[in-house]
């Protein structure tokens, strides 16, 4: 049996479901507000109230990728991880990445100012 915590921030039909679904297959879910987390740098697994396994379903990006770091530095897996938060809340991260990998993307421009998007223009 696995001891999975299920994160969110608005606790919504999806969560419930995941939950009652993680309780057929015989694993042990709990549900984590993420907005009540307290943790700092001493904060252990047990301490902040995770199981063997976080699943991030946080609606704010930034909260969910607060909770998956403080998850994976008491060394718990995230699922929906920092990395993972980290790359695809970010569209510029997200057009790059695939092209690198050599997959096939449109022309795309980028503009870190008003300025800068004039030009691409």
């Amino acid at each position: 049996m696995v001891r999975i915590s299920i994160a969110y921030d608005r606790l919504r039909v999806e969560e419930k479901m995941l939950a009652a679904s993680a309780a057929e297959l015989g694993h042990e879910a709990s549900m984590l507000d993420a907005k009540s987390m307290e943790a700092g740098t001493e904060g252990t697994a047990a301490s902040m109230g995770l199981g063997d396994a976080v699943l991030v379903r946080c609606v704010s990006h930034h909260r969910g990728a607060c909770v998956a770091a403080l998850a994976e530095f008491a060394g718990v897996t995230a699922i929906n991880s920092l990395e993972v938060s980290s790359r695809c809340g970010n569209k510029m991260f997200m057009t790059l990445l695939p092209r690198r990998a050599g997959v096939p993307t449109p022309r795309t421009h980028f503009a870190l100012s008003a300025e800068g998007a004039v030009g691409c223009m």
